[in-house]
């Protein structure tokens, strides 16, 4: 049997360590926990001065680090940039990954753990 892959993401972390802790205490070896970025990474030291100048973007703006077009559109559009987040992790970025590596005959069983502890697959 080949090994297969289950990824899925989640909202807060307490919720996807409570799933890798899940998936460890059912004998599955290979889990990772990861978090990732929305936007691409930039150095931010030469931000946009709002005072001296003009600002290139919205999510310069609200103080995020952006200093190339494509990545402040990328920040823009996003929930907490436009002023319309109220809170609620309802509607907040799935920044958490959980990725496991089991075989074929234990995918599915996999996949049950993670959309049980809340897990988007």
């Amino acid at each position: 049997m080949g090994e297969r892959n289950v990824i899925a993401f989640f909202r807060t972390e307490p919720q996807a360590k409570k799933a890798v802790r899940q998936l460890k205490a059912q004998g599955f070896d290979t889990v990772e926990l990861s978090r990732f970025s929305l936007s691409p990474k930039e150095d931010g030291s030469d931000l946009d001065n709002p005072i001296a100048e003009p600002p290139s973007s919205l999510s310069t703006v609200t103080g995020a680090p952006v200093t190339g077009h494509d990545p402040g559109i990328l920040k823009a559009v996003d929930i907490h940039s436009s002023g319309m987040a109220d809170g609620s992790d309802e509607f907040g970025a799935e920044d958490l990954s959980v990725t496991v590596i089991t075989d074929e005959g234990r995918f599915e069983e996999a996949e049950k753990i993670l959309e049980q502890m809340g897990g988007r697959l």
